[in-house]
């Protein structure tokens, strides 16, 4: 049998944070942050600082759309749809992203001719896939230093030193290598 105190518990923050009451919904947050980031993680997040930012942003969500939830005693099965919502949000952006990349890469291609160019289209393809979230910054890192944006300059905006930028480029570098070489079935090898 249920203990029922643990629903009633629930209803009763539910309603009190829909008085205004910040430090009930807070707890609320609290009681269902494992939950929340463990449907993140199974949905398909793999970066913590991703996770993070998707977190609180199911928190706003909650607390903007709180109102809707019919019955609050089943607020731990809303907020765990509230995080796939958003990580299937966050995903969607991503693939766009990643996609709009694909085309600003070809049009850096141009002139070539159309076989070239379906090799090219392959093998951005290719690596755009191999790429994760956790390469996001490098990515963002590399294109601003071809875009001839000093190596100080970067690592001071990020709050880091020069040599560990170049170590975060560097293992970045790696790990996408080695994803090339098992996307393309071991030919890097």
């Amino acid at each position: 049998m249920v203990d029922s105190s643990k629903w009633d518990a629930i209803e009763l923050l539910v309603r009190r944070a829909r008085k205004g009451d910040h430090e009930a919904f807070r707890t609320l947050l609290d009681e269902h942050r494992s939950a929340i980031v463990s449907t993140l993680f199974a949905c398909g997040v793999r970066c913590p600082e991703t996770a993070r930012d998707l977190a609180q942003e199911v928190a706003l969500r909650a607390w903007t759309k709180l109102e809707v939830l019919k019955d609050p005693r089943t607020f731990p099965a809303w907020i765990r749809r509230i995080a796939a919502n958003a990580t299937r949000d966050h995903l969607r952006r991503t693939a766009v992203r990643r996609e709009d990349d694909l085309e600003a890469a070809l049009e850096l291609e141009g002139g070539a001719d159309p076989s070239e160019r379906a090799e090219r289209v392959a093998e951005v393809r290719l690596m755009l896939a191999a790429l994760t979230e956790e390469d996001d910054e490098v990515v963002r890192i590399l294109v601003a230093r071809a875009e001839g944006v000093s190596g100080e300059t970067l690592a001071g905006s990020m709050g880091i030193t020069t040599d560990a930028l170049k170590m975060r480029v560097m293992r970045a570098r790696k790990r996408l290598r080695a994803r090339l070489a098992e996307l393309r079935g071991g030919a890097d090898r």
